[in-house]
């Protein structure tokens, strides 16, 4: 019992009451001393718990503290989000009152967000956009669509409207009462001012492709899609059903006119311009009446979503090909007058030769046979006649020639400074008769030795000698030959003949090269001639390809100017003398290293003695593969490539060289040693890759000219 409780019974009661309330007290004790066991071991359970719920509380209340701060954090980017939106972001009343809108309200319309709030959605919209918008925003109230997506007109501050997406829908409270609405708006000026300017330009081209006069059609494989008028007037069609949905078979020929079918040629000239892009041929179409006409038809690929389609522009071809037909007519009309009157020219000057034979024979005979000196006259009057009239009948000989075409030239070696020479002498004795001096000056520069026709260069130059000397008096004739600045491997020469004779009126210039005609209707009667020495002296320097002038002043003299291009000869190249120390510009070639790419012990043993000779080191592969590799990892300055060797010829050797990376592959002088010099071959060489080549049996000069001429 406890001890305060002892001592206040001991106060209050006798000691025979104390008992009896300790004996009750003392059942009392002695049974709940079991419950009083069982409330500690409860209490110290409860304690146990207790400090289990203030941790977990704790816990709890740390948790707490992070999911709320994650909240915030998370708010403030939705709110971050949702200010800083390139869309509006809105919340409005069953009655269309804003409730909430985000800051891209002000950066749309330029309205303050605090003012707009409470006004009518409708108050901000364009007048023509409002019924049909309440339509749909009451099909969404009273549950008909789901989504409200339109397409509206926002006024601004300014007063201009801005195009918008208004995206909407239904908002509900957590009782699932429908509260008003929620979306965004969307800014889509831009774009529409895209869509409209895509539309002026559609509107733009649609008209240029319908009203061009240019016939434009648009097809897909074979069928026609679409067509503008001029392509139905061009058909004949008055029908726009009657063409489009047709195919090119049903508005071509069953044949073309090169005999193929035109359905099947149709469908090679479709895949043409599919693969490469475009195609242009000459076709035959047939108008609804069943008439053909040719076109000129130009398809070009059109890739598309569905496919590629094929844009046709369609030319008319019948107007040009009557010309062309009529032209053809007119041209062989003009041949055969020309064949004509060469023919008749022909014809008579060959049929007043043999008479004229005769004349000039009998003179001859008649001048041998001791004539008096009254009949020896007669007899030289006689003989300059007839030489006069065979001069004139040569003249219109060699003119029906040349408008013939029967004119052909000549390509041989001949010595230039010996032809000019001969003319000159043969100008001498006549030159001196008349008391004229006749003058040469050629350039020294000119290689000796050309390559051309030396008939036909002295034909012109006789003709106009001759002329210089008939129209001149007194004074001098003067053949005058520079050289002009080259044009790759041809020597330019112009030849300057001139005179101090009558000379030629200004507006007479131009006409002294036309045929049958002089400068002067006396000239004829006073000098002679036919008026078709100049004619035929152009018409050669034509075929020759050069260029004819006169440059004249009357009672001073007439200079004409003939400009001509000849190849230089290989008699004019360097000699190469075997039996010398010393050769023609020697330092030019002299140190060169060369590789020798030949499997002929005859022919590598011929090549080193030229180039020793010739102070040139070389090495030598014995076939294509040994001299590709030898390239590479020697310094060489040129190659003599054999096209035929073991294991790797000529052809692929070179090819493979030029197809290492470095540029010094590329550019050095490869040159193919071939037996053969046909046509073919040389075309193979050059399409290896290779620079030149020389012939076999291997002509030193030659070979010397290659080496000097392709050393760097």
């Amino acid at each position: 019992m406890n001890p305060l409780l002892k001592k206040q019974i001991e106060k209050y009661l006798s000691s025979g009451e104390e008992q009896r309330l300790h004996d009750f007290i003392q059942a009392i004790d002695n049974a709940f001393s079991s419950l009083d066991t069982d409330l500690m071991q409860m209490s110290d359970a409860l304690a146990g718990e207790s400090k289990k719920l203030i941790k977990a509380n704790a816990e709890l209340k740390r948790t707490l503290v992070t999911k709320t701060e994650e909240i915030k954090t998370t708010t403030s980017r939705l709110e971050f989000v949702v200010d800083n939106i390139s869309e509006i972001i809105f919340q409005a009343s069953r009655n269309g009152d804003w409730l909430y809108l985000n800051p891209t309200w002000e950066k749309v319309t330029g309205f303050k967000v605090k003012k707009s709030l409470d006004s009518n959605v409708f108050e901000y919209m364009h007048p023509d956009d409002i019924e049909f918008c309440k339509v749909k925003l009451k099909r969404l109230l009273t549950g008909k669509q789901k989504l409200c997506n339109e397409e509206i007109r926002l006024v601004t501050v300014k007063g201009s409207y801005v195009w918008c997406k208004l995206v909407a829908k239904l908002s509900y409270n957590k009782d699932g009462k429908m509260t008003g609405l929620t979306g965004s708006i969307k800014d889509i000026s831009k774009r529409k001012l895209l869509e409209e300017e895509k539309n002026r330009t559609e509107e733009k081209y649609k008209l240029i492709f319908e009203k061009s006069s240019v016939v434009y059609l648009i097809i897909e494989g074979a069928k026609f899609l679409e067509c503008n008028q001029a392509c139905l007037d061009l058909f004949g069609v008055s029908k726009r059903e009657n063409f489009v949905g047709k195919y090119v078979k049903n508005f071509s020929p069953e044949y073309q006119h090169d005999g193929n079918c035109s359905e099947d040629k149709a469908k090679e000239m479709i895949q043409i311009a599919k693969e490469t892009g475009s195609n242009t041929f000459d076709w035959v179409h047939i108008k609804e009446n069943g008439e053909e006409f040719p076109v000129e038809v130009s398809l070009n690929s059109i890739p598309m979503v569905e496919g590629n389609l094929l844009f046709v522009v369609l030319h008319d071809l019948s107007e040009r090909k009557r010309v062309e037909h009529e032209l053809i007519r007119a041209r062989e009309r003009a041949e055969e007058a020309t064949r004509a009157k060469a023919q008749f020219l022909s014809t008579m000057s060959h049929e007043i030769r043999t008479p004229m034979n005769a004349v000039i024979g009998v003179t001859h005979l008649l001048a041998d046979d001791n004539p008096r000196e009254d009949q020896l006259n007669n007899i030289n009057i006689l003989k300059l006649s007839a030489d006069n009239l065979m001069s004139l009948i040569n003249d219109i000989l060699d003119f029906s020639k040349i408008e013939a075409g029967r004119i052909s030239l000549e390509e041989i070696d001949f010595n230039f400074r010996n032809l000019v020479n001969n003319i000159a002498a043969g100008f001498e004795s006549k030159s001196k008769e008349k008391g004229l001096d006749f003058i040469v000056n050629i350039d020294p520069k000119i290689p000796p030795y050309l390559m051309g026709d030396p008939t036909r260069i002295s034909q012109v130059l006789n003709n106009l000698c001759s002329n210089a000397l008939k129209f001149t008096e007194r004074g001098f004739v003067k053949i005058k030959v520079s050289m002009q600045p080259s044009k790759g491997d041809l020597v330019q020469l112009q030849f300057d003949i001139s005179d101090t004779g009558i000379g030629i009126p200004l507006e007479k210039q131009e006409a002294v090269f036309d045929s049958f005609s002089q400068a002067d209707s006396n000239t004829t009667r006073l000098y002679g001639g036919t008026g078709l020495g100049l004619t035929i002296t152009q018409k050669l320097v034509k075929i020759m390809h050069g260029n004819i002038s006169v440059y004249s002043e009357e009672d001073k003299g007439t200079t004409f100017c003939v400009s001509l291009s000849f190849p230089v000869s290989l008699k004019s190249k360097p000699k190469v003398n075997f039996t010398s120390d010393h050769f023609t510009e020697i330092n030019k070639i002299k140190g060169l290293h060369v590789l020798v790419a030949e499997d002929n012990p005859m022919n590598v043993l011929i090549l080193k003695q030229f180039l020793k000779k010739w102070d040139i080191t070389c090495e030598v592969a014995e076939n294509g593969k040994l001299a590709y590799d030898k390239v590479q990892s020697g310094d060489f300055d040129m190659v003599l490539m054999d096209l035929q060797m073991p294991v790797m010829d000529g052809y692929n050797a070179a090819r493979n060289i030029r197809s290492l990376g470095e540029d010094k592959f590329k550019v050095m002088p490869i040159i193919a040693v071939t037996a053969s010099a046909f046509s073919e071959i040389r075309k193979k060489v050059v399409d290896a890759g290779m620079t030149d080549f020389v012939t076999k049996p291997i002509n030193p000069e030659d070979l010397y000219v290659k080496l000097q001429k392709y050393a760097s």
